[in-house]
């Protein structure tokens, strides 16, 4: 995982000098945007004292001399990181000097903006404007002729949040972010995200159930989602974003439907289950950067999971312990 490097813009002030009919000391400086300055060349742009095709505005005639940038190691000292000493001279030969160092704010505006570029990077995935070798689809885990593996599908909103409380549990041998329920073949990130489709983003658990049983990962499951809407989940909306389990075989659906009804006679959350129970036809796995999201960006993951209110409800719900999967018995 790549660290973020502060990035600091240095900024180039042009100092302009006004002269007056008595050679009056020379004005402060002032921005200037757009510039293109040669040395001992009438200053153009915007400004006070630095408007208009000749040079010439409020403050009268400005020479600029030179505009002098130091800069200093990022390493030493963030806040001597950046210096630009700007020198200005009227025709007068008077000169004035002026020097800007960044604050505090500037600092942290830099540093979002360098945490924030693998984000936009992100985004841009999303929308399909990049694509290279990690947006193909992720190969999807077989079960290894005679060793007994099954697999379990649930769709619980964000598949980023749904890997990691089944990679913990003893007996658990891969999960798969991807898309399933729908009838679009080789859906694509961008594509269920917009609607439409029928899928819904899930996660397909790959076990060994000689170690762990299908109703303790429905236990799981339970204690990561909000059941109870029908249209979203947390801060995603959308059909594609809702709960549902996709049985694969007549037992896994008597367990589901089981464990669903356990949950409603005992009114364990604070209003209706939604949950569908949809048999299973065909998953499909989601693009590659999809996979083990919390832990090939930890930051990012938290952050989102963080600002979900993911956390809080299953805490609200089944107390702090249940957070990735803990006390998964029913």
């Amino acid at each position: 995982m790549t660290t973020p490097c502060l990035a600091l813009a240095t900024a180039t002030t042009v100092c302009a000098a006004s002269t007056a009919m008595n050679a009056a000391p020379a004005r402060a400086p002032s921005a200037v945007r757009g510039h293109n300055l040669i040395a001992n060349q009438p200053a153009r742009g915007y400004g006070y004292g630095a408007v208009g095709p000749r040079g010439r505005g409020r403050g009268g005639d400005v020479t600029a001399l030179r505009v002098q940038t130091t800069r200093r190691s990022p390493m030493h000292r963030l806040s001597e990181s950046s210096r630009t000493v700007v020198t200005c001279a009227s025709p007068s030969g008077s000169e004035a000097s002026s020097s800007w160092t960044p604050s505090r704010r500037d600092l942290a505006n830099g540093v979002f903006f360098a945490v924030s570029i693998p984000l936009w990077k992100d985004v841009l995935h999303d929308l399909g404007y990049l694509h290279g070798e990690e947006d193909e689809p992720a190969e999807l885990p077989v079960a290894p002729p005679g060793s007994g593996y099954r697999t379990a599908t649930f769709a619980g909103g964000c598949f980023w949040c749904m890997e990691k409380p089944f990679d913990i549990i003893d007996g658990v041998i891969a999960t798969t972010s991807g898309y399933t329920g729908g009838d679009q073949a080789n859906p694509t990130y961008h594509g269920v995200g917009a609607g439409g489709t029928g899928h819904r983003e899930s996660v397909q658990i790959l076990f060994d159930p000689s170690k762990v049983s299908y109703e303790t990962l429905l236990g799981v499951y339970w204690r990561q989602v909000d059941p109870t809407t029908a249209d979203g989940m947390f801060l995603d909306s959308g059909l594609q974003y809702s709960s549902a389990i996709f049985p694969d075989g007549p037992d896994q659906r008597r367990a589901a439907e089981e464990s669903l009804n356990t949950l409603e006679v005992a009114h364990r959350y604070p209003a209706p289950i939604t949950t569908k129970v949809i048999d299973f036809t065909t998953f499909w796995p989601a693009e590659k950067y999809h996979q083990n999201y919390y832990a090939t960006t930890s930051m990012r993951y938290g952050f989102y999971r963080g600002l979900s209110g993911r956390d809080e409800f299953i805490q609200s719900v089944w107390g702090p312990e249940a957070v990735y999967g803990g006390g998964a018995k029913l």
